[in-house]
């Protein structure tokens, strides 16, 4: 696939999060970075960054995935400890997969350690936390309105050998934010992609409340914190309020470590 084409059939990928990566390499010189996607499946988004000039580490539950045969790639299990040396990556690709993850905080951690200071995670999922996630959250107990939440008999995987935990975990962005600071990440950006048109349809019927609700509960907590967490709260209340949280389909994030 030549650099500047656009993706028709995408495996073991989201379209709008593959929209972002194009999006993302079309502004950012990665050439000579060091890169691991943890997450590689067949390799298309490790081939992409391949192809800008990144130094690819690839990383995969089932390795024998790839289908790229200049990218090696390693067996991972991200609900352990990474065969990865500590400070090494530039940028970690984490593509639709945390949802999957039971160790979310060790996750991070991991991330963490193994990114060089002002290194970046690049991290894509399921927007479970616009405005309809958050009412399917409320009704189901699920990410969409249209499903449930994965059960017993609905493991996902590649194959009836090759399987993984389903979308079980589901984290939004207020936890990913708390789990990346603990583990010294911070959000850098939120990229916008699609719009949710069931998101508005909610905003229209529920926001007034739920952003006057929101908005009281932000000023009696910030009365009771010190600076410190004042500063914490504030950012939380203005992750909840944003926009491109709110009304986007996929969500599209970059995490900068700060120590």
């Amino acid at each position: 696939m030549e650099k500047n084409s656009k993706p028709t059939n995408i495996p073991h990928s989201r379209k709008n999060a593959i929209k972002f990566i194009y999006q993302f390499l079309e502004q950012t010189n990665v050439n000579g970075k060091l890169v691991i996607d943890l997450s590689a499946g067949k390799g298309f988004v490790a081939s992409l960054w391949k192809k800008n000039g990144a130094e690819v580490r690839a990383f995969d539950l089932y390795p024998e995935l790839m289908e790229n045969d200049e990218i090696f790639t390693q067996k991972i299990d991200l609900n352990k400890i990474f065969p990865i040396e500590s400070g090494c990556a530039d940028y970690v690709l984490l593509m639709e997969t945390i949802d999957h993850i039971s160790e979310q905080k060790q996750l991070f951690d991991e991330i963490a350690r193994i990114l060089k200071p002002g290194g970046c995670l690049v991290l894509t999922k399921p927007n479970n936390s616009n405005i309809s996630g958050r009412i399917a959250n409320l009704w189901l107990e699920s990410e969409r309105g249209d499903m449930l939440l994965p059960n017993e008999k609905s493991v996902i995987g590649y194959d009836e050998n090759r399987i993984y935990m389903g979308r079980i975990f589901l984290i939004g962005i207020q936890k990913i934010r708390t789990l990346a600071a603990l583990a010294g990440l911070r959000i850098e950006k939120i990229y916008p992609n699609q719009f949710s048109v069931s998101s508005l349809l909610y905003f229209l019927l529920f926001g007034c409340f739920f952003y006057i609700r929101t908005y009281l509960t932000f000023k009696r907590l910030s009365k009771k914190q010190t600076l410190n967490n004042k500063k914490a709260i504030e950012e939380q209340y203005k992750l909840n309020q944003n926009p491109l949280i709110l009304f986007q389909k996929h969500l599209c994030v970059i995490l900068k470590k700060v120590n």
